[in-house]
Parts: structure tokens; C-alpha cells; sequence
């Protein structure tokens, strides 16, 4: 039956339970002695358990009492209940040498793991598939320190992790890295801009990029932002909305955004489907440009009549040698026997920005060449022997030259045009 307390008031008696006595949290510690008994412990200093170094059973705290583990092992070990403590000692010494064993093999040094590191940043920058690590830069790793240091040195050599699965990962951890420290810089700058560029790559899928230049310690800096794969179509509308959602996860407002830069494309530029119609909406102070290095190239694709015949004809007679291998053989001969510095003539790609200058220059270095086995094989080209034609070639292949001269100069991170 529960006990009451009568306690008087003014008016009525009040009955109360006694109250209950406050249980103490004290955890039992380790004592040295428990060792004779077959006992170790584990877990935290604060909280130790009993650990049987026969069985390797852990047990509660509360049974850290000589009792209760010699209850344990009378009854679960009781052919060993006459060993001295020496064996208990040897016990503990084995599984202590092979916990630090295992422990070991299973762990990667820091080292290591820097290594693997910059592993997987050199087969980033250079574009290489990621089975290149493991098949042929670890084996000639290894050779080299093998040679160089001796067998020992190449066993260390053998637990730097390179395989492709581990170097994918590697490049996506660096890349998440990056990616926060721009995104950290870009949300504690005052103000951003964007430069957008929307290409399609080798492999037919369409692809986003984009660049941000934001404001740190007083200074314009730039950086690139991501690159995103446009799934579907490539309207302004579809481009406006993947921006806006990794401005939105990236915290970044459209109020701070005070410029865009585009490539003139309709979808960037048109005025009521167009990303900068859609970026209006959100923000119309927003001041857009159009990249002067591509209206520049769009220039350069116009030229007069006869400058364009003359490019014309170039194409063709460079056609003419690279439109079979026995002609492009033989053309390298001429030109070998001549001690030319170039042998090889360049094709022509008219969505290559710098590609007419090349051509043009590699052109007329080899006009002795070219009039050389032309002749030889007898082809009916007359303007070859004309004067002035060739001043033509001339005057285009020093303006061009000049033209990607200047391109490839504001090409590059932190130009600036005063």
C-alpha cells in the first residue's frame, strides 16, 4: 500500500505521495586487476564496458564489478578458470597487435589520399578517361620507384587508391569544392554578372556556360560558373529557366545582377521570347551586351567580291592536294625536299573563328610548294602565275593574321577593355 502525507491547510486536507530518491549516474571505471579475471575494456574513457578477451563479449557498464565478470567467465569459460595472469596478458598483446594490424590495412594515409587527389586532378586537366590512372600511370609509377628507391618504396606506391571509380569520384569532390567556393565568393560579393554561351558539342548534346564576375576584396574577379545540358529544345524560354533555378539554389538574386552578356543568338536576344525578355522581368535594370569577339567574327565572314573569290580559289587548291593521300604524300616530299618549316597544308572550316587566318598564313608560306607540284601534276589553276592575285592572297593573310592576333588577346581570364 503507497504511504501518504497528510498536510494541513486552511480549509482542506491535501494527500500527496512521498517523494522518490533521486538514482546517482555514477559509471563504473576499469581497474587493472580485472585483467587476472580475463578482462579488458572498451569504448569511452567516460564509459567503459568489460570486454571478455576470450570470448571478445562486451557487457554493460553496470557489470563492471568483480562479481559479476567472474560469473561470466566461470560459467561461459570454465576450462580457462585456472589461468594465471600472464595469459591473460599474452591474450590482450595478440588481439592488440592484430586490431592494429587490421586497422592498418583497411586505413588510407593522408598522404595517400593526396596523392590520389592530384592523380585525378592531372587526368581532369587533361581530358584523359579515367582507366588511365590504373593502367598506366600507377605501373609507371611504380617502375620508376622501383628503380629509383627500391621494392619498399614501391609497396607504398601500390596503396595510393587510382582506380576509375575512384578518380570519378575524386574530379566530382573537387568539383562540388570549387563550386561552393565560387558560389561562397559570388553570394558575398555586392553585385554579379553573367556571360552566357549556349553551343552544341561533339556529341550532338546541347550545352550551357556559364561565366560570373563578381566583386571580392575591391576587385573584378572571374570565374567560371557551370556548364548545364540543355535536355531538350534551346528556346529562350527554356534557358531563362535553367538559369533561374541555379540561381535560385545558388542563393544568388537577380536584384545583384547587373549585366549579361550573350552571343546575339535569337533566343538569347529576341525581344519577346528571348532569355534577356524573360531576365527583364525579374530584373529590368539589368543592362545587356552582345559579345563584341562575335559580332567581330560575324565581321570578319563579309568580305568584297574579289577578296572573296580569291579565298575561294585558296579553298580549292587546298582541296585539290588533301583530296587523296598519295597527293598529300607527295606534297610533303616537295616540301621536305625544299627544307620547308611546314609540310602539311590546313583544311579550311568556316565555323572555326580562326580558322581563315591559319589557313591563309600555312598557305602562302608554301606558295613555292604549291606552284611547285602543281606544276608536276600538270592541274590547270592560271591564277597561280598571276601577280596581283597573290597580293591578294597577301593583303588577306596579314589582316586576318592581325584579326586573330587581336581575338586570341582578349581571349583569357580578367580582360578588360578601357
Amino acid at each position: 500500500m503507497d504511504k501518504f502525507i497528510i498536510r494541513s491547510t486552511d480549509s482542506t486536507l491535501v494527500s500527496e505521495p512521498p517523494k522518490k530518491k533521486t538514482k546517482l549516474n555514477i559509471r563504473r571505471q576499469y581497474h587493472e586487476d580485472y585483467l587476472n579475471i580475463g578482462f579488458s575494456w572498451s569504448g569511452n574513457v567516460d564509459d567503459p564496458r568489460p570486454w571478455c578477451l576470450v570470448c571478445g563479449g562486451k557487457l554493460s557498464n553496470e557489470s563492471m564489478v568483480p562479481s559479476k565478470l567472474k560469473r561470466h567467465f566461470s560459467t561461459k569459460h570454465s576450462h580457462l578458470v585456472d589461468k594465471n595472469a600472464s595469459y591473460f596478458q599474452r591474450l590482450l598483446k595478440s588481439e592488440t597487435q592484430q586490431s592494429a594490424k587490421m586497422t592498418k590495412i583497411v586505413t588510407i594515409s593522408d598522404k595517400t589520399q593526396e596523392a590520389s587527389y592530384l592523380v585525378a586532378e592531372l587526368v581532369a586537366k587533361q581530358m584523359k578517361p579515367h582507366t588511365i590512372a590504373e593502367k598506366l600511370i600507377l605501373p609507371a609509377c611504380r617502375e620508376i620507384v622501383k628503380v629509383l628507391f627500391g621494392e619498399e618504396a614501391e609497396k607504398e606506391v601500390l596503396k595510393i587508391p587510382v582506380s576509375d571509380n575512384t578518380v570519378s569520384r575524386r574530379i566530382e569532390h573537387m568539383s562540388e569544392d570549387i563550386e561552393e567556393q565560387v558560389l561562397r565568393q559570388s553570394r558575398d560579393s555586392p553585385l554579379f554578372a553573367l556571360q552566357l554561351d549556349e553551343s552544341t558539342d561533339i556529341s550532338g548534346q546541347a550545352q550551357l556556360l556559364i561565366f560570373i564576375r563578381i566583386v571580392s576584396n575591391e576587385d573584378i574577379m572571374e570565374n567560371f560558373l557551370c556548364c548545364i545540358t540543355l535536355s531538350e529544345t534551346t528556346k529562350g524560354e527554356d534557358i531563362f529557366e535553367i538559369v533561374d533555378n541555379y540561381l535560385k539554389l545558388a542563393n544568388l538574386p537577380w536584384e545583384k545582377c547587373i549585366g549579361v552578356c550573350t552571343d546575339g543568338a535569337p533566343a538569347m536576344t529576341g525581344s519577346v521570347k528571348g532569355f534577356t525578355s524573360f531576365t527583364k522581368k525579374k530584373n529590368e535594370n539589368i543592362i545587356f551586351t552582345h559579345c563584341f569577339l562575335h559580332r567581330e567574327a560575324l565581321m570578319t565572314k563579309t568580305l568584297v567580291g574579289d577578296l572573296r573569290e580569291v579565298l575561294d580559289q585558296v579553298v580549292k587548291v587546298i582541296n585539290f592536294i588533301k583530296s587523296s593521300s598519295l597527293k598529300s604524300r607527295l606534297f610533303e616530299k616537295i616540301c621536305d625536299g625544299m627544307d620547308s618549316d611546314n609540310s602539311k597544308l590546313l583544311f579550311h572550316s568556316a565555323i572555326r573563328w580562326l580558322s581563315r587566318g591559319r589557313v591563309l598564313s600555312r598557305f602562302y608560306d608554301l606558295s613555292e610548294e604549291i606552284i611547285v607540284f602543281l606544276t608536276m601534276e600538270e592541274s590547270k589553276y592560271e591564277f597561280l602565275g598571276d601577280d596581283q592575285w597573290w597580293t591578294k592572297v597577301s593583303f588577306l593573310t596579314d589582316i586576318f593574321e592581325h584579326l586573330n592576333k587581336l581575338n586570341t588577346s582578349m581571349q583569357g581570364r580578367n580582360v578588360n577593355i578601357n
